[in-house]
């Protein structure tokens, strides 16, 4: 799909592009005018969210609600409008409430074509957020013959290097670690995940390094290193899943769109320091050779894992990754996954989950993400909840056992072993990745890029 933008009171002859974000191009249709209103006319259900107007359509519009203006264009795409003059509602005209709707207008399938007062500086840059948000969408929910590990990584760094285009300053770097290189050997969690599929498991590192500074210093210090879980997809090994399950995870690779998109995003917003996304991806497939419950595996920091559940793969290659950014000196880490099925029935799907033991930077998340009017929830991380990751044969489970064990917690405090106690660290579980009945902010059967805003400012705020 494409999205086109343009001023009717501004010459914006915007050249076609893979972009998926236009300006001006194809803008001279006809297009619906849209005005926002308290409630709809008493002539109308209670409840009804659209209705006609004299000169087009009235949303309903509710600035109590932080996620309001992306709300204006779910409505709209439910009621099968995508070409729009929102000219007259200031409520849309600033950058972030526009780049909000274009989030909520979103699809997957339809053109979108939107005419806007906004002056062209400020349509240049919800070119570029807009574009990083709905090609994160698109990636994360790629088919996963179309999104193989080496694949992924490669669209990736495209993605990144998009940004660093965007913003006109800065470079991307990327490092590829897959099987059959010599650096493979110490990658446990990829080793064991990835052995049952034909398709290299491999590590990217993509990073952003700013103006001025030097591309080939492999140990410069990181201001923030983040890890994202791609699975580019999840059969659940021989602990494999019902077909139910099954279905959508060609989206377990979200972690990593998501993290590369944040980074992208921030690049385009200014970042100014060295960050590092660590994207370990592979597929968790069944066949002769595929990781089997009862294996021990030994990552190189020397930790054994007794794999007693073969479906619980995502944080085996997130340890990789933490340890890989630990060979760093850095600030702060932050990881993030699909990783558990308990924190979406904790927090449902509109919340995005995340634990920490870091009370100053659970603050700083929180106030990101409402910011962005994101919503999100923090779980609980105890120590005494790693009774239930002992193993007689391992230092450790890579799943939690025993009755009452919390899943997602229990999933945390295995990547908190690697972690170590010192790093500032936050655990992100996105529940709220993919949206398989739609809501009123996003549309059905489509990756939600959920928590990506919000990440991007994290970013900028730990490096400011």
């Amino acid at each position: 799909m494409k999205i086109y933008l343009s001023n009717p009171h501004l010459d914006l002859k915007g050249a076609e592009s893979d972009a998926v974000v236009q300006l001006g191009a194809s803008c001279s249709q006809e297009l619906i005018a849209v005005s926002l209103a308290s409630k709809a006319p008493d002539l109308y259900a209670t409840g009804t969210q659209i209705f006609a107007t004299a000169n087009g359509v009235g949303v309903v519009y509710n600035p109590q609600d932080p996620q309001a203006t992306q709300a204006i264009g779910r409505t709209l795409a439910q009621a099968g409008i995508f070409k729009v003059d929102l000219t007259n509602v200031a409520e849309l005209n600033s950058v972030a409430a526009l780049t909000a709707f274009i989030m909520g207008i979103y699809d997957g399938v339809h053109d979108v074509i939107v005419a806007t007062s906004l002056a062209a500086a400020d349509l240049v840059k919800v070119q570029a957020y807009a574009t990083i948000l709905c090609s994160a969408r698109a990636l994360a929910g790629s088919s996963a013959k179309e999104s193989t590990p080496l694949k992924l990584i490669e669209k990736l760094q495209q993605l990144c290097q998009l940004a660093v285009t965007l913003r006109g300053a800065g470079q991307v770097k990327t490092t590829v670690i897959k099987r059959g290189d010599e650096d493979f050997a110490r990658l446990a969690g990829l080793s064991a995940v990835g052995a049952g599929s034909i398709n290299p498991p491999a590590m990217g590192i993509i990073e952003y390094i700013p103006q001025g500074q030097d591309v080939a210093d492999v140990t410069a210090p990181l201001k923030v290193a983040l890890v994202g879980k791609g699975i580019c997809f999840d059969s659940g090994g021989y602990d494999l899943k019902s077909s139910k399950f099954m279905s959508t995870m060609r989206t377990d690779k979200s972690g990593a769109v998501y993290v590369a998109a944040a980074l992208a995003l921030a690049i385009v917003q200014g970042l100014t320091q060295r960050v590092a996304c660590f994207l370990p991806c592979s597929e968790n497939l069944v066949s002769g050779s595929s990781m089997l419950p009862g294996d021990i595996i030994t990552y190189v920091e020397g930790t054994t894992i007794e794999i007693n559940n073969t479906d619980a793969e995502g944080r085996l290659i997130l340890a990789d990754g933490i340890l890989e950014a630990k060979r760093r000196q850095v600030g702060t880490l932050i990881d993030a996954a699909t990783l558990t099925g308990a924190a979406k029935i904790a927090v449902g799907r509109d919340y995005t989950a995340y634990l920490s033991c870091d009370d100053a930077l659970a603050g700083l998340v929180e106030t990101c993400f409402k910011a962005q009017g994101e919503p999100v929830w923090r779980l609980p991380l105890d120590p005494m909840f790693a009774r239930f990751m002992k193993s007689r044969r391992a230092d450790m489970t890579n799943s939690g056992h025993g009755d009452g064990a919390p899943g997602a917690s229990t999933a945390a405090i295995f990547l908190q072993h690697f972690v170590g106690e010192q790093l500032p660290w936050v655990h992100f579980d996105l529940s709220s990745a993919f949206m398989p009945d739609g809501s009123p902010y996003y549309a059905p059967e489509q990756s939600t890029a959920a928590g990506v805003r919000a990440l991007a400012t994290l970013i900028l705020k730990l490096s400011a």
